[in-house]
């Protein structure tokens, strides 16, 4: 949602499955409550059982920003005309500090509503969205309610989707049904196992890249170490995503751009990754790094 143009974003989507990228990752609260809609009017357009769809209960897109989702597209417009005041706004989008419930009567309502919002009769994974310490999460009536959808066919499974916090494991209670899902990259792989990562790139390619625009006896170590330069043009992103999967022990990872060409990029990264010596070297490099050894 972040592209002001539905065009856009069917492209976007649209080369996902192009390049064999065919699970789709969203959540009530996601576009200021209307990517569920929006993924929807897509899902219309492939075979519904070429595809799985996880979506998230648990955080809405309430008051004000409900409200604006329906302008949302020429104000996101404005704000990519206008970097310094898309720079700003992200400043001043705080999270709500206020605890949150999860429990089955609001899984149940937000997951009919997920169900008319994407047009579907099921889901394939429901997670409970992001839940920090100091929330309530009411894990046996859930555990019942997830079962009770699965038999009657809304969703395939379940989870937690869990974005801070690590020191609470929520998705523990629900094991070993659960699905888990969690943050995580090189310089910060997940605490402990899960099934999909979500946050691969941007912190290591944002803070690899300053480093090796600063630093440059390491940018020449590493270029001499791989046999290639990391900051030409898409070379760290392939380093990157090519190795994240390994390098955080999930067995699959989340992705997201607005840029078509971007998703052809990152499907080749993986299916067609960097040879097993270039990342081995590279993850060693990555481990100096994050040890204090490569400044």
């Amino acid at each position: 949602m972040q592209s002001p143009s539905r065009k856009e974003r069917m492209a976007v989507l649209g080369s996902a499955v192009e390049c064999g990228i065919t699970h789709f990752d969203t959540a009530r609260m996601y576009g200021l409550g209307m990517a569920e809609a929006e993924l929807g009017v897509f899902l219309r357009t492939v075979r519904r059982d070429s595809v799985t769809v996880a979506t998230k209960f648990g955080i809405d897109a309430g008051g004000a920003a409900a409200r604006l989702a329906r302008f949302q597209a020429p104000a996101r417009a404005l704000l990519r005309k206008a970097p310094a005041l898309r720079r700003a706004v992200k400043r001043r989008q705080e999270p709500d500090p206020t605890a949150r419930v999860y429990d089955a009567a609001i899984a149940a309502r937000s997951l009919e509503e997920s169900l008319a919002a994407l047009g579907v009769d099921h889901v394939d994974i429901l997670f409970v969205h992001g839940p920090r310490p100091g929330d309530t999460v009411a894990t046996e009536e859930l555990r019942d309610f997830f079962e009770r959808a699965r038999d009657q066919g809304k969703i395939r499974a379940w989870g937690v989707s869990q974005d801070e916090g690590f020191d609470v494991d929520f998705a523990e209670p629900f094991a070993p049904d659960g699905v888990s899902q969690l943050r995580g990259d090189l310089l910060g792989p997940p605490p402990r196992p899960a099934d999909l990562v979500f946050g691969v790139l941007n912190r290591p390619y944002a803070t690899l890249t300053a480093a090796l625009r600063s630093d440059t006896g390491m940018a020449t170590r590493w270029r001499e170490a791989l046999g290639l330069d990391p900051l030409a043009d898409g070379a760290l992103p392939r380093l990157i995503l090519g190795s994240s999967v390994g390098a955080t022990g999930c067995r699959a990872m989340l992705y997201s751009t607005t840029r078509p060409r971007r998703v052809a990029e990152a499907a080749a990264a993986v299916s067609s990754p960097p040879d097993p010596e270039t990342l081995a070297r590279f993850l060693g490099l990555v481990r100096e790094f994050r040890e204090g050894g490569a400044t």
